[in-house]
């Protein structure tokens, strides 16, 4: 996708017109009659997908049938009218035209002949053969599986809809009546044409709309920015994802920020829960982060002032069971964890190389360090609080006070041996008042809840648990507090 307009077209014969990004975004029309250089980009559209004609940039009947044809191919309305329809249409054929040179591209990057990138394809098509087709196989881009050492693949997205009740209660209270204002209409059709036929993005957009999520705010205009803007190439070259995913993934985490993973055998856990709440909190916040870290330049500035980046070694794909956006994201907080990224970059592959795995020999991010990021990501001031320096019950009891005012915690807790970072999300009151119980979630994604510290699992899963106030107090090493 191209910076023009913010039309969600790909194809530059298109999106370099004026005429046709104003007919992409819904906003007019072209049929018989017209004339000028929108029909000229046009005709010379309809010509590189096999409709040769004069491209004089008048539209007759030579352009209105060939119009008719598309349409009756795509099976759209036949009215010979080039609405926003048909030009997403005549985009995705432009695009199909492209696929020989994009051989080639791949070719160039894996240092293979176009032969030996054809023959990986046949290689790795005959392999999948027998395999249940993965979404990324059936919606997305199928050039992937031709990217040699690409391991071990993209790893399916769960495509299950947010808990029909949120224990929590952070789901939109009430759906806003009414109509989008007509300049948030425009967006959404733009965010809508950049997922193409992703039915479960899809889904999860028309939830956001439903639940009026949609209507106010900075989120549906970052989504908007973010299905206008090219993706860095990379992404497409040395990880095999599809640009449309990383926007797609984007919208389905807002829509269910359970679906955040920590990733196997990655000391991310920080990274997770700092994920996940942030998707919790501030979803457009999130939002504008991943469009920024995922453009060519790969990186974007923080509320705090300071940029974020994100490494060349998050693109490829690994085997720690995390989608795509959470592989860029976490490894771009990893990397802004340790004070010096300039020197020591995280390598997500090994899940180590920052200063403080060369330190200590893994990639756990300090107390400290994890409290300083969490204010650069959510802007204004938070503090660490240590059972070190105080009893256990104390620092409970500020987390308690945290989530009595509706805040949701990064809470630090004694492991099974170790440590590990949890979101707490919600305090659980007594008859009398005190606190009885703390609602809590893993960025493992699960949990089995056996071993220590004790807790119990909640009905929605995805790694939500509930565990006594008074393990809490017992089990606390530290947690980040606003204020």
């Amino acid at each position: 996708m191209g910076d023009n307009g913010n039309t969600g077209l790909g194809a530059p014969e298109l999106a370099s017109s004026e005429a046709l990004r104003t007919v992409a975004a819904g906003a007019a029309t072209l049929a018989q009659g017209a004339q000028g250089d929108g029909v000229r980009a046009l005709q010379e559209a309809l010509g590189a997908i096999g409709d040769p004609m004069k491209a004089d940039g008048s539209f007759g009947p030579k352009t209105h049938a060939a119009i008719v044809a598309l349409q009756a191919a795509e099976d759209l309305p036949q009215t010979g009218i080039v609405d926003a329809a048909t030009i997403a249409a005549l985009d995705r054929r432009l695009a199909a035209r492209r696929a020989p040179p994009l051989d080639e591209a791949l070719a160039r990057a894996a240092g293979l002949s176009p032969d030996q990138v054809a023959a990986l394809g046949r290689k790795s098509s005959a392999t999948q053969a027998s395999a249940a087709p993965s979404r990324h196989d059936q919606d997305h881009f199928t050039d992937a599986n031709k990217l040699p050492q690409v391991v071990p693949g993209a790893e399916p997205d769960p495509d299950s809809p947010p808990p029909a009740v949120d224990s929590v209660g952070d789901r939109a209270a009430a759906a806003v009546s009414g109509a989008l204002a007509a300049d948030r209409s425009a967006r959404l059709d733009q965010v809508r044409r950049a997922l193409g036929g992703d039915a479960p993005a899809l889904a999860a957009l028309d939830r956001l709309l439903a639940a009026g999520r949609l209507h106010t705010g900075a989120l549906l205009p970052n989504l908007a920015t973010m299905a206008g803007v090219r993706r860095d190439p990379r992404l497409v070259l040395e990880g095999g994802i599809d640009p449309h995913l990383v926007l797609a993934q984007a919208i389905r985490h807002v829509d269910n920020p359970l679906r955040v993973k920590q990733g196997a055998c990655h000391g991310t856990c920080g990274a997770g829960t700092m994920e996940y709440v942030l998707l919790r909190v501030d979803p457009a916040e999130f939002v504008r982060i991943v469009d920024g870290i995922t453009r060519e330049a790969g990186e974007v500035t923080l509320r705090s002032g300071r940029a974020i980046r994100m490494p060349r070694s998050a693109i490829e794909r690994d085997a720690s069971g995390r989608v795509d956006i959470d592989r860029l994201f976490q490894s771009a907080l990893m990397n802004h964890a340790t004070a010096m990224s300039w020197i020591f970059d995280y390598d997500n592959a090994e899940d180590n190389d920052s200063f403080w795995a060369a330190l200590g020999g893994d990639s756990r991010v300090p107390l400290g360090n994890f409290t300083s990021l969490f204010q650069d990501i959510m802007g204004g001031s938070y503090t660490s609080v240590s059972s070190l320096l105080r009893s256990g019950a104390s620092v409970a009891g500020e987390v308690a006070g945290a989530m009595g005012r509706g805040e949701r915690v990064p809470v630090l807790l004694k492991w099974e041996g170790g440590y590990h970072w949890v979101a707490a999300e919600k305090i659980e009151r007594g008859a009398d008042g005190a606190p009885a119980a703390v609602v809590l979630r893993n960025p493992v994604g699960s949990d089995s809840c056996k071993g220590t510290p004790p807790r119990a699992p909640l009905p929605e899963g995805c790694g939500r648990f509930r565990m006594k106030y008074a393990d809490l107090a017992a089990h606390i090493d530290g947690a980040t507090i606003k204020g």
